[in-house]
């Protein structure tokens, strides 16, 4: 009986302290939450996922996006965006024996759900009309992230996520259901020609009942992080 309590004494000891809770400061500045929950299998490998939302604000970075899209029409001016994300990834750790610390090569694969609300006004000069427009776009990503983890104190961790690029596909459908005449589909046709973008092939339909947009092909992203975290 002493034997058996002094093995479950020390398996539970060889298990105290596995796990890592972690918020990644970075994102906090444009209303983004990501929780990392990360658990050491042995001192060189480890579990982390991490789970990331947005509620739906203005677009953040917007010198990037102008970068990415043209819209001489300024359509993405006053447009409102959403974001979930969820992101599975294993880590090997290279240069440390100590578990949750040190140099880390990790592999994901990442799914992230965008929402995103914005209009097309046709502005003449005998009326002035808006086309709201909405709907999602769903990505899928894998690639692979480089970074370092260090012990700051009692159960305390810093972790830095340098670069992570990622790459896979996507699709997405936005709808604005608003009855157009013969005139307004010309100026949401026209404006819409002026609208595209170079990391998406981007499908434009234009009728009397409206606007459909559907996204398709390639995505790319790249994923960083500085993350606080509490051992327990």
């Amino acid at each position: 009986m002493l034997t058996l309590g002094i093995c479950t004494i020390s398996g539970l000891k060889a298990q105290e302290k596995s796990n890592l809770i972690k918020l990644n400061l970075w994102p906090l500045s444009v209303g983004n939450i990501a929780l990392e929950y990360e658990r050491s299998l042995n001192e060189h490998l480890s579990i982390n996922g991490t789970i990331s939302y947005r509620p739906n604000a203005n677009l953040p970075f917007k010198s990037l996006w102008e970068s990415a899209f043209d819209d001489d029409n300024n359509i993405l001016g006053d447009a409102k965006l959403g974001a979930f994300s969820i992101t599975p990834e294993v880590r090997f750790y290279i240069s440390n024996k100590e578990v949750l610390k040190g140099f880390y090569i990790a592999p994901f694969v990442k799914y992230a759900n965008y929402s995103v609300h914005t209009q097309i006004t046709v502005d003449e000069s005998n009326y002035h009309r808006e086309v709201p427009i909405s709907g999602t776009l769903n990505a899928f990503t894998a690639g692979v992230a480089v970074g370092n983890q260090w012990k700051l104190g009692q159960n305390i961790y810093l972790d830095w996520r340098i670069v992570g690029p990622g790459y896979g596909f996507n699709n997405g459908k936005f709808e604005g259901k608003t009855p157009l005449n013969a005139d307004e589909q010309r100026e949401v046709k026209r404006q819409l020609e002026e609208f595209d973008s170079n990391l998406m092939k981007i499908k434009k339909e234009v009728n009397a009942d409206g606007v459909t947009l559907s996204t398709s092909g390639p995505f790319a992203g790249i994923r960083t992080a500085l993350s606080i975290g509490y051992r327990f």
